[in-house]
């Protein structure tokens, strides 16, 4: 399972450590919404791909086991006319259709349809995935801008507030 993203994060250890000026503390607020966000989507990101995955491995059986059972029947069936053809002596004999043969090779071919489009659906994910980290990483990279100006604002209006002597 994947871990949720947590409200009170390094936001709510940031306001317990310095109280910003108003206007910083909107453009924290900000950030956090944004951070939030990216986050939430990087998560629903993943677990898609989880999803992608298990259906790659669905397709890949579906081919698999369509192609096998198939060509089994096929096989079978051809077998079944040669004994047929030779037990007889005539060369008229002609396999009897079944659609067990045509079912699976068709499972097969839906399979090997849906593959490249689930291959593409990884690939994407993948690079959406990478977007937002660099996306959380560069709004960490601001709150932390925030933080620091805010704080060296607050520290500069104190120094002017206090007199020297």
């Amino acid at each position: 399972m994947i871990p949720s993203t947590s409200l009170d994060g390094p936001s709510g250890q940031a306001k317990a450590e310095a109280q910003l000026p108003a206007d910083y503390q909107y453009r924290l607020d900000d950030c956090e919404m944004a951070l939030t966000r990216h986050r939430l989507i990087r998560d629903g990101l993943k677990r898609g791909l989880l999803w992608s995955y298990a259906s790659v491995v669905f397709d890949s059986s579906l081919v698999f086991l369509g192609g096998f059972y198939g060509w089994q029947r096929y096989r079978i069936a051809d077998a079944q006319t040669s004994f047929l053809r030779g037990l007889t002596v005539n060369p008229l004999i002609r396999r009897v259709f079944t659609p067990i043969p045509l079912l699976s090779m068709l499972v097969a071919m839906l399979g090997v349809f849906c593959l490249p489009v689930d291959l593409a659906a990884i690939s994407v994910a993948q690079e959406r995935i990478l977007l937002q980290e660099r996306a959380i990483e560069n709004g960490n990279l601001i709150r932390q801008d925030i933080i620091c100006e805010g704080t060296k604002g607050v520290a500069a209006s104190l120094a002017a507030e206090v007199p020297i002597q």
